[in-house]
C-alpha cells in the first residue's frame, strides 16, 4: 500500500504525518513554525521531508498551507505565514528533495480529508468554516472542492458583515467578528475595557469559565459572538444552500460554544421566514479536528 506524507503549516506549528492511502495516519509530529523569514519555513519542510524519506517509501509530499494558492501553486496571500507571498514552495521543494510535492489550501484540506474519511463520505453538498484565530472556509458541490477563478472560492473570513469603520476595511469582515482572537477575544477584552492588545485575555476557555461564574461581560461577549457566527452561517446557507456545515478550528472543540452557535443560528432562522421555509442544513463540529489539515494535504493524490 502506498504512503504518502501531509504535511499541515500553520503559524504556530509545522504539523506533518505519514498517510497510507486508505486516510489512515501511521505517524505523526510537529515542529514549531518559524515565521522570521520564508527560508527558515522552506528549511524546516525540507529537513522534514528528506528525514521521513529516510524512514518511509513516501509516494509524494502534500502540503496544507494558509492563503490564497494559484494555478502556478504561488501563494497570492498566505494567511498566518504573511512572508511567503509569490513563492514557488511547490517548484522549491521539488527540487531540493526531488519528490512529487501538491500543496492545497489549508481550508480546503479539512474538505478534502472531510470527504474523504470524515463526516462529508455520504454529503454531496456542504461547507467548512474553520474558526480559528481568524475565519476559513471551503465548498464541496457535487462532491467536488470548489476553487473559483482565483483559488479563493469559500474565504469567508473575507465577507464584510457592516461597514461601521472607514478603514482598513478588513475590519469589517467576519475574521474580525467570528474569529476566536479577532472575534470573541476582542469583544470581551474591549467589554472589559482593555484596549492594548498585549493586555488582552486571549485564551477562550477563561472567558467560558468566566461566563460560567456569571460574569456580565463574558455573557455578553459569548451572546454577541454566538450572534455574530449566526449571521455568517445564515449568509453562507442562503449563497450556497448546503446539507451540512462542518465547523473546525479550535472553537469546534468546545461543547459550549458550538451550542450556543447552532441555537444563536436556529433562533436567526426562525426570525427570517423565507430561509427556513427552504430547510436547514445541519451544523455540526468536523469530525477529524486536528488531524484534518495532514490528511486532506495528501487527498488528492489519491481521491
Amino acid at each position: 500500500m502506498k504512503v504518502y506524507l501531509g504535511i499541515d503549516i500553520g503559524g504556530t506549528f509545522i504539523k506533518y504525518g505519514i498517510v497510507n492511502s486508505t486516510g489512515k495516519i501511521l505517524f505523526k509530529d510537529k515542529v514549531p513554525t518559524d515565521r522570521a523569514k520564508p527560508e527558515a519555513v522552506l528549511n524546516s519542510l525540507v529537513e522534514i521531508i528528506n528525514n521521513q524519506k529516510n524512514n518511509y517509501m513516501i509516494s509524494g509530499v502534500g502540503l496544507s498551507i494558509p492563503g490564497v494558492i494559484t494555478s502556478k501553486n504561488k501563494l497570492i496571500t498566505s494567511g498566518a505565514i504573511q512572508n511567503m507571498y509569490q513563492y514557488d514552495v511547490v517548484g522549491i521543494l521539488n527540487k531540493k528533495t526531488n519528490t512529487e510535492v501538491r500543496m492545497v489550501n489549508d481550508a480546503n484540506a479539512i474538505a478534502y480529508a472531510e470527504k474523504w474519511v470524515g463526516l462529508g463520505q455520504k454529503c454531496k453538498n456542504f461547507v467548512c468554516l474553520p474558526l480559528g484565530t481568524g475565519v476559513g472556509g471551503s465548498i464541496v458541490i457535487d462532491g467536488k472542492v470548489i476553487k473559483g477563478r482565483t483559488g479563493a472560492a469559500g474565504e469567508f473570513g473575507m465577507m464584510l458583515m457592516g461597514l461601521g469603520h472607514k478603514e482598513p476595511v478588513g475590519y469589517d469582515s467576519s475574521s474580525f467578528y467570528c474569529g476566536a482572537i479577532a472575534g470573541l477575544c476582542r469583544i470581551y477584552n474591549l467589554k472589559l475595557g482593555i484596549r492594548e492588545f498585549s493586555k488582552w485575555e486571549r485564551d477562550i476557555r477563561v472567558i467560558i469559565e468566566k461566563s460560567k461564574d456569571g460574569q456580565k461581560e463574558a455573557l455578553e461577549s459569548l451572546k454577541e459572538f454566538y450572534h455574530n457566527v449566526s449571521v455568517l452561517l445564515l449568509n453562507i446557507s442562503v449563497s450556497i444552500d448546503p446539507e451540512m456545515i462542518l465547523i473546525g478550528g479550535g472553537i469546534s472543540e468546545n461543547e459550549i460554544i458550538m451550542g450556543g452557535i447552532k441555537q444563536a443560528y436556529y433562533e436567526l432562522l426562525k426570525r427570517y421566514e423565507d430561509m427556513s421555509a427552504l430547510g436547514m442544513p445541519i451544523i455540526k463540529s468536523c469530525e477529524l479536528k486536528n488531524t484534518a489539515g495532514i490528511i486532506g494535504a495528501v487527498a488528492p493524490f489519491v481521491i
